[in-house]
C-alpha cells in the first residue's frame, strides 16, 4: 500500500521536472499519460477513506459477487486525473470540447446515481441528451454519403444507438475486478493507435490521457478483493468517452462500412455481453420494457458465466475477457498499418469476431448442460 502511495507522487515530481525532455523526444503522449495516471492513482487513498466515511459503498447481496461492502466512486478518480492532464494540454476543438462535455454530464450523472440512486428514466434522459450535444457538433457515425434526408436520419439514429448502447454495455461490464476498467484501456489502446498513425489531431493524446487515468485507478481494482469499484460515474464515463471518439475517428476516406465495422470489433466485448443478457432476460420473462431493461440486475452477464466454468475465479475470467478484448483488435490494428492497400482487412475482422463470439457461445451453452 505505501509503494502505491508514494509511487504516484515521485512520478508526478519527475514529471514536474523534466517536462521539456518529454518534448524534446517526442514524447508529450508519454508525458500526458504518467501524468494523468499518477493524479488517478495519487487521489484514490483519499478517496476511498472518504467513500467509508460517508457510506458510499457497495454492499454485498446475492445479485454481486463481492464480500465486502466497497467503495464505489473509483470514478472520481479517473475523471480527476483526465481533466488536469486534458487541461495542460490547451485548446481542442469544438468537436472535442462537445466530447468532453458530454462525457463529464454522464460522468456526474454517474456519480449522483452511485450517492442518491437516480431513476433509470432520469438517467438515460441525460444519455440522451450527451449524445445528442455531440451530435449537434457533428460527431456522427459516417455510413451512408448524406445526400437525402433519409441518410442523414438513418447515420443519425445508428449514431444515438451506438453512444447510448456502448455507455449501457461498460455498465454493464463492471461486474468484476478489473473488467471495465482494463477493457477501457485495451479499446483506449487501439483507438489511440489508430489516432497517431492517422490523424494530424490531437486525437491520440487525449485518449492516451483517458487510459493513463484508468491504467493509474486500475492497481486498487484489479485484485481478488477490489479497493475500490469505478461506479456508475466511472463506466458511464468511459464507455460514452471511447464511444464518441471510436466516432471521431476517421476509419475509411469515405463513408461505408468500415466507420461501421471497425469500431464493432473493437468494442464487440461488451456488444455481445448486453444481446446475450437482454434476449436471455427477455426469454425468461425478467425485462418487459426499456426501464426493466436498465434497473435489471443479475448474476447472467459473460464474466458471471466464465467464473462458473473457470472455477469461481474472478481474476481467470476477467483475463480470458483480456484475451478476447486483444484478439479482436489484432485485424483493426492491421488495419491501420496497412490501411488504403485492401479492405480485406475490414471483413476479416467482422468475421473473426463473430467465429469467436460464436465459440464462446458454444462453450457457455456445453458447459451449462454437462
Amino acid at each position: 500500500m505505501l509503494i502505491k502511495i508514494i509511487a504516484p507522487l515521485l512520478i508526478l515530481a519527475a514529471l514536474g521536472a523534466g517536462q521539456e525532455l518529454f518534448w524534446a523526444a517526442g514524447l508529450a503522449w508519454l508525458f500526458y499519460f504518467l501524468l494523468a495516471a499518477s493524479i488517478s492513482m495519487a487521489l484514490l487513498p483519499l478517496i476511498i477513506r472518504l467513500a467509508f466515511h460517508f457510506n458510499l459503498l457497495d454492499q454485498c447481496n446475492h445479485r454481486k459477487v463481492h464480500l465486502d461492502p466497497t467503495p464505489k466512486i473509483g470514478g472520481i478518480a479517473v475523471a480527476c486525473g483526465f481533466l488536469p492532464a486534458l487541461l495542460l494540454m490547451g485548446a481542442q476543438s469544438p468537436e472535442l470540447i462537445a466530447i468532453i462535455a458530454g462525457s463529464l454530464m454522464i460522468f456526474f450523472a454517474g456519480v449522483l446515481d452511485d450517492i442518491f440512486d437516480l431513476s433509470a428514466k432520469l438517467r438515460f434522459l441525460v444519455q440522451l441528451a450527451a449524445a445528442l450535444l455531440v451530435i449537434w457538433f457533428g460527431v456522427r457515425l459516417s455510413i451512408l454519403p448524406e445526400t437525402t434526408p433519409w441518410a442523414l436520419g438513418l447515420n443519425i439514429s445508428l449514431t444515438l444507438l451506438w453512444i447510448i448502447g456502448i455507455t449501457n454495455a461498460f455498465n454493464f461490464l463492471d461486474g468484476i475486478n478489473g473488467e471495465a476498467s482494463g477493457l477501457a484501456v485495451i479499446i483506449g489502446t487501439v483507438l489511440a493507435i489508430f489516432a497517431f498513425v492517422h490523424s494530424a489531431s490531437p486525437h491520440g493524446e487525449v485518449i492516451v490521457i483517458a487510459v493513463g487515468a484508468t491504467a493509474g485507478f486500475m492497481p486498487y481494482n484489479l485484485k481478488r478483493r477490489a479497493d475500490i469499484f469505478l461506479g456508475d460515474g466511472g463506466s458511464g464515463f468511459l464507455g460514452f468517452f471511447l464511444a464518441v471518439m471510436a466516432l471521431h475517428i476517421n476509419w475509411g476516406e469515405q463513408p461505408g462500412l468500415a466507420n461501421l465495422l471497425m469500431p464493432v470489433a473493437i468494442f464487440s466485448l461488451g456488444i455481445y455481453d448486453m444481446c446475450m443478457t437482454t434476449v436471455t432476460r427477455i426469454y425468461c420473462g425478467q425485462i418487459k420494457n426499456f426501464t426493466d431493461w436498465l434497473i435489471f440486475t443479475g448474476k447472467d452477464h459473460l464474466h458471471h458465466r466464465l467464473m462458473n466454468i473457470l472455477g469461481g475465479s474472478r481474476l481467470a475470467a476477467v483475463f480470458f475477457i483480456y484475451v478476447v478484448a486483444v484478439a479482436n483488435a489484432v485485424f483493426p490494428v492491421l488495419y491501420v498499418v496497412y490501411r488504403g492497400t485492401s479492405d480485406w482487412f475490414i471483413y476479416a475482422a467482422f468475421a473473426q469476431t463473430l467465429l469467436i463470439y460464436a465459440l464462446i457461445t458454444i462453450m457457455l451453452f456445453r458447459c451449462r448442460y454437462e
